[in-house]
């Protein structure tokens, strides 16, 4: 694999051409995708979109895989922002010129992260591991993050799946957010003490899920929520 590495952004209409560790943090906040996945008869992956509040837009996905990174990463309170296909990678290989388009940009905590999402079954692939390589050495150089993504945790994913259901700040009628987080002040508390008396059941779990989603409550994700599910303050509230 041989450098110097040079990348094409996505800036609005036009592009930004140059050496990735030239690029200031700016123009990469600022990326758009530099191509869309595309879509044909008898393909392995299935594209689509997936609306990412951590973007605020609509993001187009190649794989389900994709797509379930995506959510992942709304759910990720560190997360504050995503771009799909941020930008292409030129760098040679045996003697060749060769390029790389990155999955994902992920900013978390103010820091970039450049993704690729694979499934387990083909992190192998000599193809892509001459991509992995190449990303690597060239955020190396820039002093950037990088990870290859496989399949997350099944759990983590299906509870998450559950609450994104919740994105959305639900009708709250009788208080019971307030009240919810008055009782967790004085510590932990499950999902049934939670919801215990409440004026209306229909109207009050959504708003713990909600919580949950939001990341002003927390849960142990890892585990299947179920009514014994113990909740407890996150720090920020309690602060």
């Amino acid at each position: 694999m041989v450098g110097p590495f040079e990348v094409w952004v996505g800036v609005g209409e036009g592009r930004v051409r140059g050496r990735l560790a030239d690029l200031s943090l700016g123009v990469l906040r600022g990326c758009v995708p530099v191509r869309r996945p595309g879509a044909y008869q008898r393909q392995r992956h299935m594209p689509g979109c997936w609306f990412s509040t951590a973007a605020g837009r609509l993001l187009e996905y190649e794989s389900l895989l994709e797509r379930d990174w995506m959510l992942l990463m709304d759910f990720d309170r560190g997360v504050e922002g995503v771009c799909e296909q941020p930008l292409r990678l030129g760098y040679r290989k045996d003697g060749r010129p060769a390029s790389h388009v990155p999955d994902l940009l992920v900013w978390r905590d103010g820091a970039p992260e450049l993704c690729d999402v694979k499934s387990a079954e083909r992190v192998e692939d000599p193809e892509f591991q001459a991509q992995v390589r190449a990303m690597e050495l060239a955020c190396a150089e820039a002093g950037l993050a990088y990870r290859v993504l496989c399949e997350p945790d099944r759990q983590l994913l299906m509870n998450a799946r559950w609450l994104s259901g919740f994105r959305e700040a639900p009708p709250d009628p009788d208080g019971e957010r307030a009240r919810m987080l008055c009782v967790l002040e004085a510590g932990p508390a499950t999902i049934s003490e939670l919801l215990a008396g409440v004026v209306e059941p229909a109207l009050a779990r959504p708003v713990l899920m909600h919580l949950l989603w939001a990341g002003c409550v927390l849960v142990d994700v890892g585990a299947p929520l179920t009514e014994e599910s113990r909740v407890w303050m996150a720090a920020r509230e309690a602060a």
